[in-house]
């Protein structure tokens, strides 16, 4: 492979990596096992801005990521949802002061979230879902179809909440390039914590890892991230973070804001 094609494959991991198929309490990447309630529709609208350096062999490379999402939720049952999800990222790169530009993807999701189990502020839930992706502009098919599962545990502890999740997804890539350069196979972990500090106001914390996709590195993606959603009333929720790359495959940087309204 190319240096330039092992750039453009970077950055584009890099881009699938920050926009991930989790339907979780924005801005946090993990989810809660907790139900909407039957009849609730819930819709979120979200955006991140990424920047990200990397220096190897004595090249240096400069990755600006954008990204806007929305999901699509209903409660239909008083423990089964459903999402759809539609996400558009896209970027550019910096390599040693020459700029590219990269299309992107378009990325589509379908989930349903099922609490199977709660009790005095312990909940379990189970989510499994469906993807579909295909890079903007390719002049190949380059799309993938990807599917998998996760397992949530939540347990509330006013003015606390815990959550923990754990995911396995295969990724069926269409071209045999990227086949080669990527792992089929992806499984995530992550832990999260939100402080109700006053009524309507929480802060929240984030950390996780999962495998990484690119075949020739081992080392995984670790990402750290704190924000804060605030309740504006019942229908209305404005939130915010920062997530940061603990590890070097992790983008160095993300800053997404969020607006979610529930009728």
């Amino acid at each position: 492979m190319t240096i330039r094609k092992r750039l453009i494959a970077r950055l584009t991991i890099l881009l699938l990596l920050s926009s991930g198929t989790s339907f979780a309490a924005h801005p946090l990447v993990t989810d809660d096992a907790g139900a909407l309630g039957k009849g609730v529709v819930q819709i979120e609208l979200n955006g991140d801005i990424s920047t990200d350096k990397e220096t190897a062999d004595n090249s240096t490379t400069k990755t600006f990521g954008a990204q806007i999402a929305t999901t699509f939720g209903v409660g239909v049952t008083d423990k089964i949802d459903l999402y759809v999800g539609f996400k558009r990222p896209w970027g550019s790169r910096d390599v040693d002061g020459s700029s590219f530009n990269n299309a992107g993807s378009v990325d589509f999701s379908f989930v349903m979230k099922w609490q199977v189990y709660e009790h005095e502020g312990f909940s379990i839930a189970v989510k499994p879902q469906l993807g579909y992706s295909y890079a903007a502009g390719a002049t190949e098919d380059d799309h993938t179809v990807s599917y998998g599962a996760s397992l949530i545990f939540s347990k509330e502890l006013e003015p606390f909440a815990f959550h923990l999740n754990a995911g396995y997804t295969y990724n069926d890539y269409n071209l045999a390039a990227i086949r080669d350069a990527r792992r089929n196979s992806i499984w995530s972990f992550s832990l999260a914590t939100t402080y109700e500090v006053i009524k309507n106001l929480k802060l929240v914390a984030d950390f996780g890892a999962s495998t990484n996709k690119d075949k020739v590195v081992n080392d995984m993606p670790f990402f750290g991230l704190v924000g804060v959603i605030y309740t504006v009333n019942k229908n209305l929720d404005l939130s915010s973070g920062i997530k940061i790359g603990l590890t070097k495959p992790e983008t160095n940087l993300t800053g997404t804001f969020g607006v979610t309204v529930k009728f």
